[in-house]
């Protein structure tokens, strides 16, 4: 059985495009602490709720955790942000994907248009290509097992993805799903998209030099 995980806070709007395409689907939102609309949202459309964790690693460590309580050692996991849209087929494609081991990430789609939208694809396909570094935005399809055995999500408020993208490349062949996942990026767009990826690409760097989380969360915040 699939069972998708979506890490939420304050993400009514996202959810209530999101929810109605996993129709028919086993949903866990994991809120961090929302005071809008989200858990109503999430309940509406027949979610199951993992409440008490905040930060985006700790949300989606408890909600495969509440998966794995209530599923099957067969079951796979597939991990969405709140504000991605899945495209037409995806279920083909992922039902394609789960009769293999591997584990898999969408291709990026900036839900957006112009030259910028162009561009970011391209620079995240080229940083897919080269570090083989798919970010949480996504999408992560990975086996129980498999996510049981590299230890899971750590309880990271950041690069929660990265981290755990690292252990699954050691343990198997983490390859793009041939489909594309749309993203909200309207944020990149308010903070300029060439400061926004460069001050991420520093924070990763300093994150593979060894800078605590703590310390990267403080700079990111700035």
């Amino acid at each position: 059985m699939l069972i998708v995980i979506i890490p939420s806070y304050e993400a009514e709007s996202g959810l209530s495009q999101l929810l109605p395409q996993l129709a028919g689907e086993r949903v866990i939102v994991s809120d961090g602490g929302s005071v809008e609309g989200s858990l109503l949202c999430a309940a509406k459309a027949g979610a199951s709720l993992a409440c008490g964790a905040k930060g985006r690693g700790a949300q989606l460590r408890l909600g495969a955790h509440l998966a794995a309580l209530s599923g099957d050692a067969q079951d796979w996991y597939l991990f969405l942000h709140a504000d991605s849209s899945l495209p037409d087929g995806w279920r083909a494609v992922v039902a394609r994907a789960m009769t293999q081991r591997d584990p898999r990430y969408f291709r990026f789609k900036a839900e957006a248009t112009g030259w910028r939208a162009v561009l970011m694809n391209r620079m995240v396909g080229l940083r897919c290509w080269a570090l083989r570094l798919p970010y949480g935005d996504q999408g992560l399809l990975v086996s129980r097992a498999l996510y049981e055995q590299v230890g899971g999500y750590g309880a990271m408020p950041l690069f929660e993805d990265v981290d755990i993208v690292g252990r699954l490349k050691h343990a198997a062949n983490l390859r793009p799903l041939p489909a594309s996942l749309s993203t909200d990026v309207s944020q990149h767009w308010e903070n300029g998209v060439w400061r926004r990826g460069l001050r991420n690409l520093r924070l990763l760097w300093r994150y593979k030099r060894g800078a605590s989380v703590e310390e990267l969360r403080q700079a990111y915040r700035q």
